[in-house]
């Protein structure tokens, strides 16, 4: 149904930061190795996984500190403007060969990560994905207002067809440290639904992230909604200094 659209691209984009963060160590069996190129390496598995329209990755020497920002990814038919992720490792990482992805998750000290995502790219996921899938047609979402609205039209097919004009409007914050919709409001065919439902509702929606869920300290604190994007961030910031190791990649 219309709540579906609020769960995709959240949750697509959760296990993308966890993959990630997984690819960034997966690649580094051995950083004191001085024929091994790290952020290379690194570059060159994200590349393949997502490809990116461009890639940034910086690491440090010792591999204590890495960063990576990808351009232009798209998930599952929708664009990703931007995905950028910092790390800071508990200690640097020599030898993780044999270790599980939980292991190597515990490796990480504390990580921020930021999404960007498009109100073009959206409208353009939901002219085509949407309703090919959900069984939606004319949706259109709005980030004008301080909710973000989404409306349209669901099909269901009975003994007869019916079209039912569905929107919900929702908030995005965090109850409990939880990713979540707040101040949400459902209708149909014009009519606001019960507080009764909307909380039935969104018991099956909430958390779209739960914290406890993600196995390694991550931060994503802030959200920022304008007219032309929606911005879930932790305020990642890219790596400083002269001894950094930088591998950059352009699509053609």
């Amino acid at each position: 149904m219309l709540v579906d659209f609020f769960c995709f691209d959240i949750k697509t984009i959760k296990k993308t930061i966890y993959l990630l963060l997984l690819l960034l160590l997966v690649c580094m069996p051995n950083i004191a190795s001085a024929d091994i190129r790290v952020e290379e390496r690194v570059g060159q598995l994200l590349v393949e996984e997502f490809e990116p329209e461009s890639l940034l990755v910086q690491a440090t020497e010792g591999g204590s500190f890495l960063y990576a920002k990808a351009k232009g990814v798209v998930l599952e038919g929708m664009r990703v403007d931007s995905i950028s992720v910092f790390a800071m490792m508990k200690e640097p990482p020599h030898n993780i060969s044999g270790k599980d992805v939980y292991e190597l998750a515990d490796l990480i000290h504390m990580a921020r990560a930021e999404v960007v995502l498009l109100k073009k790219d959206v409208d353009g996921y939901c002219s085509t994905a949407v309703e090919d899938v959900k069984g939606f047609t004319n949706l259109e979402v709005d980030f004008s207002s301080d909710k973000i609205t989404v409306n349209g039209t669901y099909t269901a097919k009975f003994l007869f067809t019916f079209n039912i004009r569905m929107m919900a409007k929702a908030k995005l914050g965090f109850i409990n440290g939880d990713f979540s919709l707040v101040d949400t409001e459902f209708f149909v065919n014009g009519m606001k639904q019960s507080e009764y439902l909307t909380e039935k509702l969104l018991k099956e929606i909430n958390p779209l992230i739960k914290r406890e869920k993600i196995p390694f300290p991550v931060n994503i604190n802030n959200i920022v909604v304008t007219e032309d994007k929606i911005v879930v961030t932790g305020r990642p910031k890219p790596l400083q200094g002269d001894s950094l190791r930088v591998w950059k990649y352009a699509k053609n």
